[in-house]
């Protein structure tokens, strides 16, 4: 019998069924609409950087370019963004010369007197000791390594080696820690 019996005429109950249409609608309407906006949205979304196919190569092609003093060069292989930290430290735990650079901008100043940024040291006579990868580890985007001396001083003691942490975005560097092992200290 429905609403009929209840004393409610025919243009009532359209009324009451049109309202309950325009709700419907409205709410599928508005479904809709935001399926549509998230899907743009995540298509404009910036995807993350695709990972780099050889990180090793990066960090190799930025120490081959600052060994030969191309610093400008050098930059094509950091992300703009690079945060860059380097110390030394001896085998008793002391950190001496902490340094924290952020930005392209500041790296690019540092490059020229910066040590264990190159295979050779900045400072080094042109007959120094050259430098080289050793204990590579290269796990996703992230790079440890050792640069280690081809040689001992003159004295027989051991030149001081260097331990690398490099994270990339892509195939730029995104972080970079350099760290001087002192080996007489």
């Amino acid at each position: 019998m429905g609403l009929v019996g209840k004393g409610i005429d025919y243009a009532a109950r359209r009324s009451i069924y049109l309202q309950y249409m325009r709700n419907a609608l409205g709410v599928v309407f508005g479904l809709l609409l935001a399926t549509t906006l998230l899907s743009r949205a995540e298509a404009q979304a910036p995807s993350p950087s695709a990972p780099c196919s050889d990180p090793l190569a990066v960090i190799k092609a930025f120490y081959d370019s600052n060994d030969a003093g191309q610093f400008d060069s050098s930059m094509s292989y950091v992300a703009d963004t690079i945060a860059f930290a380097t110390w030394a430290t001896g085998v008793n735990g002391r950190q001496m010369m902490l340094r924290h650079l952020n930005g392209k901008k500041a790296l690019r100043a540092f490059l020229p007197h910066g040590r264990g940024l190159r295979w050779r040291l900045p400072d080094s006579p042109p007959d120094g000791p050259v430098y080289h990868e050793n204990r590579v580890n290269v796990s996703g985007n992230e790079v440890k390594l050792m640069l280690e001396p081809d040689r001992k001083r003159p004295n027989g003691g051991l030149y001081n080696y260097f331990s690398i942490d490099a994270t990339l975005d892509g195939c730029r560097i995104k972080t970079l820690t350099v760290i001087e092992q002192i080996t007489w200290l």
